[in-house]
Order: C-alpha cells, then structure tokens, then sequence
C-alpha cells in the first residue's frame, strides 16, 4: 500500500514481515514500524487515506477483509469492536516507543530498543531463552533506528563481541531475550 492510496479493506499481515514507512522530502526513507503475522495494517478499520507506506519486508501473505462487513459485524458481535481498539492500542504504543528512542536515546539505545521489540514479537512467547531470528537486513534496521548503516554496523559489532546477537544472511540471530534483557540493564545502570 503506497501514500496517498484509497483503503476500502482491513487488511491484516497473515504470514511474514512488513514495513510502515514513510518517504521524506529528501527522498528516502524512514521505517516507522514493522508488522508481524496477526497485525492489522490499518487498524481503524474504516475507509482511509493512507498517509505512509507499506510494504513487505519478507515474503509475505496478506489477508483482506470487507471494511464495511468488518463495521457491521462489530455492531453484532459484542467485544470485536473493542478488540479492534487494542490492537489499534497496541500499534500505537510500539509506534510511540519508537519515537520516544529516536528523540531521546542514543545509538546502542535505539538498536536495543528496536531489537528487544523485534525479537519479543517474533519469539516463541514464554521462551526467553530461546533464538529469535529476524529476518530484516541491516540497512532496514539502521533506518528505522535512525542510524547510518555504518553506525549501525558498529553498535551491531559490539552486540555481536558481547555475545547477545549474531549475524547471518537475510538477518540477526538474537541468542536469547534474556542476554538482550542483561544488556538494557547494564545501558540503563551505566547511563
């Protein structure tokens, strides 16, 4: 979905990773967000105008529903509507963190905050000692920390020496939530 687009669907990521992102007058772009399997790409499920972009990250499986079956069934079916505002809720709170990092976090901040957010949304729930790959290039991840690839790359560099991530093709290993958890206390101690 580009800028500028007519929305008359709710659509919902079914399988895979996409992108918000909006483009800005120098021509590139910035990552708001990024959506998982399960997320809403336009949670007021009215027609809208896109006001960003979205676009997959990974292959990915869309899912598109009715706008005005979606509003109907919300007068029938007791607590969709409201559902519907928490999942609303719910994107709004990752997209305020984000900024909150961007004006006020320093680089090892951000890319902490942005992969203890990936990693969390990706992993198995309740396995915090688990592997979670994210399958996001570096490039993507500096851009939505708000970082040059080369900074971002440096800071990326110490997470690998301490052992809290890994690299491969197509993305980042995070070794577990709880070495990521270990690290933002000892950011937040030392800062």
């Amino acid at each position: 979905m580009s800028e500028g687009a007519s929305v008359q669907q709710a659509v919902t990521i079914g399988h895979g990773l996409a992108m918000r992102y909006r483009l800005v007058p120098d021509g590139s772009r910035q990552v708001i967000m990024f959506l998982t399997a399960g997320d809403l790409c336009n949670p007021p499920i009215y027609p809208i105008t896109m006001d960003h972009g979205i676009a997959a990250v990974t292959q990915v499986r869309i899912d598109r529903f009715d706008s005005g079956s979606l509003v109907r069934l919300t007068t029938t079916m007791p607590g969709l509507d409201q559902a519907l505002w928490i999942v609303a809720e719910e994107q709004n709170a990752i997209m305020r963190d984000h900024i909150t990092s961007l004006g006020r976090c320093d680089a090892r901040t951000r890319v902490l905050i942005l992969l203890k957010e990936l990693a969390t949304r990706l992993g198995i729930p309740g396995s915090p000692l688990t592997p979670v790959f994210i399958p996001v290039t570096q490039t993507l991840l500096a851009d939505a920390a708000g970082l040059t690839h080369i900074h971002f790359n440096r800071v990326l560099g110490d997470m690998v020496k301490s052992g809290v991530i890994s690299t491969s093709r197509g993305g980042i290993f995070v070794n577990s939530l709880y070495s990521l958890d270990k690290l933002d206390n000892n950011l937040t101690v030392a800062a």
